[in-house]
């Protein structure tokens, strides 16, 4: 008698439904429009590589769900009767983005398409604790998603610069706040009520990622890094973050954290860093580290920082020489650690946004010379470095993208007919 064998026995998984694949073509139709624009039926019909009656049947859900709208196109001077396009509607979903910065905080009404529909801002309270700046940012986000009910989805994403754990928005450290170890993501979700549908809820889902992350997808599918396989995208104000985008994907970490490049040491007997250790990038390339390189005091407010830095690249321009030389510093710095995550990651292009688009810029030289003389093949000394073209709203763009993917995902769970 033959002996049974001891491995468990393989489990197929059942075929997809009819329902199934039309709830994925249904996010690939949405996903596309939102995405790359305003398209006729033939070119989504010929980007998907699905049927002609397929792809009509999707449109007309996703316009009834009041997702897409179908119109002329905005082609002027042009003869004939043109094709019909389908837009996104921006109302049909909509994203509370929030920007926590150090002065206070910004808030954007992000609808479909990348479309910024509205700004505020707001001071922090400076005698405020965590505990009540978290309960003001709940105030002010209930009061917008009040404002904002009839939309058929509703989100909310928050772009915190720190060491945020991107699995629940736990910012474990947001040194520019004054904040450790808040369960943001979750204190947000309760206050807001997301996903109690019919019971009080406001909004269908909440995100808390590091902006960094966040403006790496805004470049990605709607700036400077859009094309790209692999987008490295740095930014750096007060500290650096990084974020890598591989094929549409964020590159994250098993436990939630990744991309605190500005974290990884180039010099053991550097500066000491805000986070306690010694020698890290961020200290030597941060607006901080251009201060001291140009002999500024570092300024007493937070907020006056920007200016200051203004200053010393506005003295580099006009070729004054401590301001030359302190640039050439930290572009050589800049060089330095790029190289090295050139090696360890292999993007095919570079995003710079903050204050490092504008010193690349005044000062490309040192940063490509230092590639040059360190890289190992042609495509790690010749990648190209680019300037965020989304700067003001990368993080509010990012955030939306985030808080959207439940329903770029699945909007069959969301449409209602109208």
């Amino acid at each position: 008698m033959a002996s049974q064998s001891s491995r468990p026995a393989l489990k197929s998984s059942p075929a997809p439904t009819t329902a199934d694949l039309r709830r994925d073509n249904l996010g690939r139709v949405l996903r596309l429009v939102h995405e790359d624009g305003a398209m006729t039926r033939a070119a989504i019909t010929e980007r998907l590589g699905l049927a002609r009656g397929t792809v009509g049947v999707l449109l007309d859900m996703l316009v009834r769900g009041g997702l897409l709208v179908e119109r002329s196109p905005e082609l002027p001077g042009t003869r004939g009767r043109p094709s019909p396009v389908f837009d996104t509607v921006p109302t049909g979903a909509t994203v509370l983005a929030v920007d926590l910065a150090v002065e206070g905080f910004r808030l954007a009404v992000v609808g479909l398409g990348g479309r910024v529909l509205s700004r505020h801002e707001w001071p922090w309270d400076p005698a405020a604790s965590t505990e009540q700046s978290v309960a003001t940012l709940v105030e002010r986000l209930r009061g917008a998603a009040r404002r904002r009910t009839a939309a058929p989805y509703q989100a909310v994403g928050v772009a915190c610069w720190g060491i945020v754990r991107g699995r629940d928005g736990f910012v474990h450290l947001a040194p520019n706040l004054g904040w450790r170890d808040v369960a943001l993501g979750a204190l947000l979700s309760d206050g807001l009520g997301a996903g109690r549908a019919g019971a009080g809820g406001l909004v269908q889902h909440v995100v808390v990622a590091n902006d960094a992350d966040l403006g790496a997808v805004a470049e990605y599918r709607r700036g400077a890094g859009a094309g790209a396989r692999r987008l490295l995208y740095v930014h750096s104000d007060v500290g650096v973050g990084g974020g890598i985008v591989h094929e549409g994907t964020v590159l994250g970490a098993s436990g939630g954290y990744a991309g605190e490049i500005g974290h990884m040491t180039v010099d053991p007997r550097g500066v000491r860093c805000r986070c306690g250790a010694v020698g890290c990038w961020e200290t030597e390339v941060d607006e901080r580290a251009l201060l001291r390189a140009a002999g500024v005091p570092d300024p007493p407010e937070p907020a006056s920082l920007a200016g200051a830095v203004a200053g010393v690249l506005e003295d580099a321009r006009a070729g004054r020489p401590a301001a030359v030389e302190a640039v050439r510093i930290v572009s050589t710095a800049l060089g330095t650690g790029l190289a090295s995550l050139v090696h360890i990651l292999g993007p095919d292009r570079i995003v710079l946004g903050g204050y490092l688009a504008d010193l690349y810029a005044l000062s490309p030289v040192p940063t490509r010379r230092v590639l040059q003389e360190r890289g190992f093949s042609a495509e790690a000394r010749d990648v190209p470095i680019l300037p965020a073209s989304r700067r003001a709203d990368a993080s509010f763009l990012g955030a939306a993208e985030y808080a959207l993917e439940p329903l770029l995902s699945d909007p069959a769970a969301v449409l209602r007919p109208r």
